[in-house]
């Protein structure tokens, strides 16, 4: 009996102090769309015999985010091919998304079908290493100092 492939799907974001929760409105929306178009595509990758393992991560240090080799927040990371926005500038929280020629605010439903199709067939390649943005660094730094600061630990 052949084993069923699997596509590990993960969306990794910086912790953010700005709600309870510690993300942000932004990752939390992409969170919703990346799990309705993984809904969408299920089917197909049934036939494919193929399982979607999806997981969430919050990354809370600049080791952590060097670790997992990201450079902006939210990646959204399937199979070897990383989606992630760009900032416009260090101090924003504006992203843009760019995908097939289309820039946008926050990814669509479309988008995030045609990322996990092309997650599929992305093949493993030995990728350089790539320069974190220096927006995720300003938020692991400013989160490291409100934890030390604070003198609760």
């Amino acid at each position: 009996m052949e084993t069923q492939k699997v596509l590990k799907v993960e969306l990794i974001q910086v912790e953010m102090t700005t709600n309870e929760n510690n993300s942000c409105s932004a990752c939390d929306t992409v969170q919703g769309e990346l799990v309705s178009a993984i809904q969408e595509v299920q089917k197909l990758f049934d036939k494919l015999d193929c399982e979607i393992f999806f997981k969430s991560k919050t990354v809370k240090t600049i080791e952590e985010a060097e670790k997992v080799q990201i450079i902006a927040s939210p990646t959204i990371r399937v199979g070897n091919l990383d989606f992630y926005p760009n900032h416009a500038n260090d101090h924003s929280e504006k992203r843009e998304w760019y995908w097939n020629g289309l820039t946008t605010s926050e990814p669509t439903k479309e988008m995030l079908i045609e990322v996990l199709l092309k997650g599929y067939f992305e093949p493993q390649n030995k990728s350089e290493k790539m320069e974190m943005s220096p927006y995720i660094i300003k938020h692991l730094n400013e989160s490291q100092q409100v934890k030390t600061d604070c003198g609760c630990n």
